[in-house]
């Protein structure tokens, strides 16, 4: 068997928690700094649990940053322009984005991180549990 089957381990790193699991009010809060290394594309994976507080809606978007020095940070930008970034909506849910790095990283940017920004309608003091990984793939050199 080809080992992208039975060994997919070895082609990807995600031990990388963005954001660990806690129930956020409504706001912002950056995610860990990562360095992106040898990788050449990421999935961004999120997870949101129940709400609390009786919200009518809610909303969480999860968008990626790039920098060249962890000090000074940028919105990553697609092809088109757009901010890279995932929106969710529902409680309970998994959500995932594809980021090929290449494309989104300027020249010299070697670190990244997301930040989550969560926003509520209605309810006394909401809040959701929520939480975001970064898997990295694409490495020139297996991560193990």
């Amino acid at each position: 068997m080809h080992p992208t089957r039975n060994n997919v381990g070895a082609y990807i790193h995600a031990a990388n928690l963005s954001h660990a699991p806690a129930a956020q009010a409504a706001g912002s809060r950056n995610g860990a700094v990562l360095t992106i290394g040898t990788f050449r594309s990421l999935v961004l994976s999120v997870v949101t649990g129940a709400t609390t507080g009786a919200p009518t809606s809610f909303s969480a978007t999860y968008k990626l940053q790039t920098s060249a020095d962890g000090t000074t940070w940028a919105d990553a930008k697609d092809r088109d322009g757009d901010t890279v970034a995932l929106a969710v909506a529902a409680a309970g849910s998994v959500a995932e984005l594809d980021v090929d790095l290449q494309e989104v990283c300027p020249d010299g940017h070697d670190r990244c991180r997301v930040v989550e920004t969560v926003a509520f309608t209605g309810g006394t003091a909401p809040t959701v549990l929520s939480s975001s990984t970064v898997i990295f793939g694409g490495g020139q050199t297996l991560p193990i």
